[in-house]
């Protein structure tokens, strides 16, 4: 799981640190103050460690790793392609990883520091990126075959589901191999993750969720020759491009549990979930993130929905339900801050709530006027 994010004068921060918890994250802030990146990097340290790992095989690392029988030698985790991920990701342009570095910082220089750990929080020494005009280093992270050998066993490719739903787009699998098309790596990468056929046996601690998943969208998404269907109870089925843009998102969640993409090994990034749901299915879907953050899944999402967030309050009361909030804002030079906090009234910078209050007092005024122009009619 991802442990901690550290970055100065990458994008819009000129320094933020993120510490992310076991459960649910949740990242909030107005437009412009880097919560998609923030998303976008942490999937992107996450494949490509889980790449690397899978890459190379337990035994043949231990024996690699050491120079005796009883002499074990740290192995270097090599992260090389990591600002080459970050630009097929974020696709900056021109498409370099120079543009990472924010505009006006002194030194021209962008530092991303992460930590990872396994599922038993064991700590790790963080892994480095910097990146200048011309060049990006990479300091690879420095495990003995031990510790690489149980993250390899503890860590599943993570999962990015963007704010656009994906279940109309399978046709854009085949098409990568020919075009050049104008989205960034998640829309594939996800596609590849929701293709898999489900499971006998799902994985039991998506179980609850699954149930309540099926429930939602009364059947299960299968996929057809690169096609997404909804298959409804005595073998009926709807094409995606027939189903609700909202429960599209409940669907897309759906497979990737049932096919085993999405586990407790396997942290999850959701940019704004709350897109094209209406109050009552955004309740069902904070309960659905809910239990999975109760089940062990890490998940870290971004949203504007002050619905959502007093939701995801509501139901952080109940045991067992690990929560972070991170709020971004402006600061006095421009460039974003972060304030990070285990309880939602803690939370200072909430644009969302800011901008109710202020409109519940327009409405209250509106509605004051209309009861007096009626008294004096």
């Amino acid at each position: 799981m991802l442990k901690r994010l550290f970055v100065k004068n990458f994008t819009v921060f000129a320094e933020a640190d993120f510490e992310f918890g076991p459960g649910l994250n949740v990242v909030v802030g107005t437009n412009g103050t880097g919560k998609s990146h923030v998303l976008k990097l942490g999937y992107a340290v996450l494949n490509c460690q889980e790449r690397r790992l899978k890459a190379l095989s337990p035994q043949k690392s231990y024996e690699e790793g050491q120079s005796t029988a009883n002499s074990p030698k740290p192995r270097p985790l090599d992260f090389a392609d990591l600002d080459e991920k970050l630009v097929k990701i974020l696709r900056p342009a021109p498409s370099h990883a120079s543009e990472f570095i924010r505009r006006g910082a002194m030194p021209q220089e962008a530092i991303v520091e992460y930590e990872v750990s396994d599922t038993e929080y064991t700590r790790m020494p963080p892994g480095r990126l910097a990146i200048s005009p011309n060049s990006s280093r990479e300091t690879p992270l420095q495990q003995s075959p031990t510790v690489m050998n149980k993250l390899a066993a503890s860590l599943a490719a993570p999962v990015f589901i963007p704010a656009k739903e994906i279940l109309t787009l399978g046709w854009m699998r085949p098409a990568s191999g020919q075009l050049k098309l104008p989205l960034d790596d998640s829309y594939l990468d996800l596609l590849n993750q929701l293709s898999g056929l489900p499971l006998q046996q799902p994985e039991p601690a998506a179980a609850a969720a699954l149930e309540q998943l099926t429930s939602i969208l009364g059947g299960e998404v299968e996929e057809d020759n690169g096609r997404f269907y909804l298959v409804f109870p005595k073998e009926q089925r709807l094409d995606m491009n027939m189903v609700a843009e909202g429960l599209r998102k409940f669907g897309t969640l759906q497979k990737l549990l049932a096919n085993g993409s999405l586990t407790p090994k396997s942290t999850l990034f959701w940019d704004e979930p709350e897109a094209n749901l209406n109050p009552a299915l955004l309740k069902k879907l904070a309960a659905v993130l809910a239990e999975l953050a109760r089940q062990g899944f890490q998940i870290v999402l971004a949203t504007h929905s002050l619905f959502l967030l007093k939701e995801l309050h509501v139901l952080a009361q109940q045991p067992d339900m690990p929560i972070r909030y991170f709020g971004l804002y402006k600061g006095p030079d421009g460039a974003t801050d972060v304030e990070r906090t285990n309880d939602l009234e803690e939370l200072t910078h909430v644009t969302a709530l800011d901008e109710e209050l202020e409109q519940t007092a327009r409405f209250q005024r509106v509605l004051d006027n209309e009861d007096t122009h009626a008294k004096h009619s």
